[in-house]
C-alpha cells in the first residue's frame, strides 16, 4: 500500500512538473521609453526595460505556477482574459541569471487562468554585474547598448522553470523590440519587419521553436552591411565588416561548388559586441569588438561562422529513425566547416588543419579514458556513431563523437583518398537523396578500395586502433 501511495505521488509530481511547460511565447519589450516609471516614481530611463508576455500553455493542472526573472525587475499586472490574476514575488538566489538574483513570482490559484493563458506585465533594469562571472557581459544601457542572452544567462522575459531545470524548446510566435530611433536590434530568428514611428524604432521578429538559452537579443546604434543573406552590425568599423562579408562569401561559394549546390536563402546576422560576447545561437554569431577588429588573425569566429554556414550544404533528407541521422543532422557540420576554412585559406595565413585534428585527436583520446570533458564533467556513455539516436543528438553534440571521433573519421578519408578524390567523393555524397549503410560503403570502396573493414570500425564500434589516428 505505501509503496502504491509513493508511486501515485512521485507520477504526480512528475506531472505537475511537465504541465507546467510553457508551449508558446509572445513577447514585447521597450528599452529606454522616454516614460519610464517604477511604482509611480518617474525613474532614469538609462537602464530601464518594459516588457510583457503572453505564455501559452498546453494545460494547466498544478497547484501553483512559478516563473522566474532577473531581479531587478518588478511584476506590475498578471492578466488573464482581461482580469487580473492574484501573485506574490520574492527576490531569491538564481544561478542562472548573470546577478545571481532572481524575482520570482507564484500565482496560487491557477484555475482562475482562463484558455490556459496569462500576460505578464513586468518593468525595471538590468544593470551589468559581475557577480556570478567575469564573462557575463549582459546589461541593458542607452549609452552602450542592450546585449541580452535567454535561460542560464539573463532572465529578460519570464522563465517557467526551477534553477536546476534543463532548457526545453518552447514556440516563440514573435518577439516585438522597441527603442529610440536612433538605434538597431537583433534577435535570434527571422526579422519580420522594422518601422520608425513616432521616434520610436520597432523590429519584429520571429524565432519559431527554440531553446529559451538561444533567444538572444542585442541593439546598439549600429551601421549595417549586408550582402547576399548576411548582415553584419557593426559599431563603427565598416572596413572590418567588409572583410567578413567577403569571407562569408567565399564560404557560401565553396559549399555550393564543393558540397551540396542548394540556394541558401537563409539570413545570418554577425554582430559586433562587447567583451566576452563571442556566442552563437542559430543564426545570430556575436564577436567581441576586439576579435572582429582583428578578425584576419582570428580562428575562433572564422570556424563559427563557417559552422552556421554550412549546414544546409551538407544535409541530406534523413528521417529520425535512420541510423545515420545523428551523422548527417550534426556530425556533418560539426567537420566540414573545417574543411571550408582549409579550402579557401592560403598556407601562409596560418590555419594548420592537421595541427587542429592533432588536438581534437589528443581530447578524443583523454575523453576516452577518463569519460570526462576538459573541465571535468561526466560525458555520456560512449557508443559507436551509428547508435547516437536523433533524439541522442543533443547529449552528443559539440560534446563526445559527434564532434570528435565524426571529425576524425571524415579527415581520415580525405587523408586516404587524396584532395581531387575527396572533393569528387563529397560531391557524390552531397548529392545523395537518401542515406544507408551500403550506399555509403559503396561511395567509399569507390575511391578506397578494401575499405569496408575501416568503415566498420568508424561507424559500428568504439575502438580507435593506431592504424586509424593521425600519422605524425
Amino acid at each position: 500500500m505505501n509503496k502504491l501511495l509513493l508511486s501515485i505521488l512521485l507520477a504526480t509530481s512528475i506531472h505537475i512538473t511537465q504541465a507546467q511547460r510553457v508551449s508558446d511565447y509572445t513577447i514585447d519589450v521597450h528599452f529606454f521609453p522616454k516614460d519610464a516609471q517604477m511604482w509611480g516614481y518617474t525613474v532614469s530611463d538609462k537602464s530601464f526595460m518594459r516588457g510583457s508576455a503572453k505564455v501559452e500553455f498546453s494545460e494547466l493542472n498544478v497547484d501553483t505556477l512559478t516563473f522566474y526573472l532577473h531581479g531587478e525587475l518588478k511584476i506590475d499586472s498578471i492578466i488573464s482574459e482581461n482580469k487580473a490574476i492574484k501573485y506574490t514575488s520574492e527576490k531569491i538566489f538564481y544561478d542562472m541569471d548573470y546577478s545571481n538574483i532572481g524575482l520570482r513570482t507564484t500565482i496560487d490559484f491557477p484555475n482562475a487562468i482562463k484558455k490556459e493563458t496569462i500576460t505578464v506585465h513586468y518593468s525595471g533594469f538590468m544593470n551589468p554585474s559581475r557577480a556570478r562571472s567575469l564573462s557575463d557581459y549582459m546589461r541593458v544601457n542607452k549609452e552602450e547598448g542592450v546585449f541580452l542572452r535567454g535561460y542560464y544567462y539573463s532572465l529578460w522575459f519570464p522563465a517557467f522553470q526551477k534553477p536546476d531545470e534543463d532548457d526545453y524548446e518552447v514556440n516563440f510566435k514573435k518577439i516585438t523590440v522597441k527603442l529610440p530611433k536612433s538605434f538597431n536590434a537583433v534577435v535570434t530568428g527571422k526579422l519580420l519587419s522594422e518601422t520608425i514611428e513616432n521616434e520610436t524604432y520597432t523590429a519584429i521578429w520571429k524565432p519559431g521553436r527554440n531553446k529559451m538559452s538561444n533567444i538572444q537579443c542585442a541593439a546598439r546604434q549600429y551601421e549595417i552591411i549586408a550582402r547576399d543573406n548576411t548582415f553584419v552590425y557593426c559599431v563603427d568599423d565598416r572596413q572590418s565588416g567588409e572583410k567578413i562579408i567577403d569571407y562569408t562569401h567565399k564560404l557560401k561559394q565553396l559549399f555550393y561548388s564543393n558540397l551540396r549546390n542548394v540556394q541558401n536563402t537563409s539570413s545570418l546576422y554577425i554582430v559586433e559586441m562587447p567583451e566576452y560576447g563571442n556566442i552563437s545561437s542559430q543564426n545570430v554569431i556575436g564577436i567581441s569588438s576586439d576579435l572582429y577588429k582583428d578578425f584576419d588573425t582570428d580562428l575562433h569566429s572564422k570556424l563559427t561562422i563557417a559552422h552556421e554556414l554550412v549546414h544546409p550544404y551538407v544535409s541530406i533528407p534523413v528521417t529520425k529513425e535512420n541510423p545515420f541521422s545523428a551523422l548527417v543532422v550534426e556530425g556533418f557540420p560539426s567537420y566540414f566547416h573545417l574543411y571550408g576554412l582549409k579550402k579557401i585559406t592560403k598556407s601562409a595565413e596560418g590555419f594548420d588543419l592537421k595541427k587542429y585534428m592533432k588536438g581534437v585527436e589528443k581530447d578524443y583520446i583523454t575523453k576516452k579514458q577518463t569519460g570526462k570533458d576538459r573541465r571535468g564533467n561526466l560525458l555520456p556513455s560512449e557508443k559507436p556513431i551509428l547508435k547516437i539516436s536523433f533524439d541522442e543528438i543533443g547529449q552528443y553534440k559539440d560534446v563526445f563523437i559527434l564532434s570528435d571521433r565524426v571529425r576524425l573519421f571524415l579527415y581520415h578519408l580525405w587523408g586516404e583518398m587524396g584532395d581531387k578524390n575527396y572533393d569528387k567523393f563529397l560531391k557524390e555524397l552531397f548529392q545523395f537523396d537518401s542515406i544507408n549503410y551500403k550506399k555509403f560503403e559503396t561511395l567509399i570502396i569507390k575511391y578506397i578500395p578494401n575499405y569496408e573493414n575501416n568503415l566498420d570500425i568508424w561507424l559500428n564500434k568504439i575502438d580507435y586502433p593506431k592504424s586509424l589516428q593521425i600519422i605524425e
